[in-house]
């Protein structure tokens, strides 16, 4: 028997990024098109903090499920954001008080730059959390991967016993997306990850050239992103 191949992750991740930022700047252009200036500049600071992304693609190794699905999450987090910021920006009349585009779902940075959220969407009851139903099991290996988040782990289970959603739960644990400034979280887990990648990359080539394969130098391996605007922070 052959083992089951692993689809391509971060090809599928490249094929979502960039679609959703080609998306923004179609969306700008025909915002320009038409004349409206302030929807155009709204959805050019979308496709820049898009741009805020790494492009983990590029590092030249094979994504984890695990690490894709971070990915995923990260971008979502950040296009729920821009909805919320769109809104408030373009609506003709004030947005309710914590209104969000989809309310059965929180997102929650740690201070070490790991996201978790949760949606209680579930028409059984149950939450989901980083992909996961938050059974015991569940909640437990969250705990141990995001630490910093352990306490609102064992809220949200003692919420879904008593049905409660998402009562009790509000930011600080939030991490708002202003402008084109990359967030403090976002950084540290742009940092972590591409870090990670570098190293798989490294080991790569290092086998690669001992299996008396063409030579490959760290120098080919792709730097650190950095956004543009992000000119607070130097990744080494």
């Amino acid at each position: 028997m052959t083992s089951e191949r692993q689809p391509d992750w971060a090809g599928i991740l490249r094929f979502d990024q960039e679609r959703g930022l080609e998306g923004c700047r179609h969306d700008a252009g025909a915002a320009g098109r038409r004349g409206d200036a302030r929807v155009q500049a709204q959805y050019l600071q979308e496709a820049a903090q898009l741009e805020m992304l790494p492009r983990l693609w590029e590092f030249g190794v094979q994504l984890t499920e695990d690490e894709y699905k971070d990915a995923v999450r990260v971008r979502s987090w950040m296009t729920h954001e821009q909805a919320i910021a769109r809104h408030r920006a373009l609506c003709r009349y004030p947005s309710p008080a914590n209104w969000s585009p989809k309310p059965d779902i929180r997102y929650f940075w740690s201070q070490d730059g790991r996201l978790m959220y949760v949606s209680t969407g579930r028409d059984d009851g149950r939450f989901v959390a980083n992909h996961g139903i938050l059974t015991p099991e569940w909640a437990e290996r969250l705990r141990r991967d995001i630490p910093q988040l352990a306490h609102l782990v064992t809220l949200y289970e003692k919420n879904q016993k008593a049905g409660r959603r998402h009562e009790g739960v509000w930011p600080p644990f939030g991490t708002p997306l202003v402008g084109v400034s990359v967030p403090e979280p976002l950084r540290l887990w742009r940092e972590r990850i591409e870090g990670e990648l570098r190293r798989r990359a490294a080991e790569q080539a290092e086998a690669h050239d001992a299996d008396g394969g063409a030579a490959a130098t760290r120098q080919s391996l792709p730097a650190f992103s950095r956004c543009p605007a992000d000119d607070s922070k130097e990744f080494e």
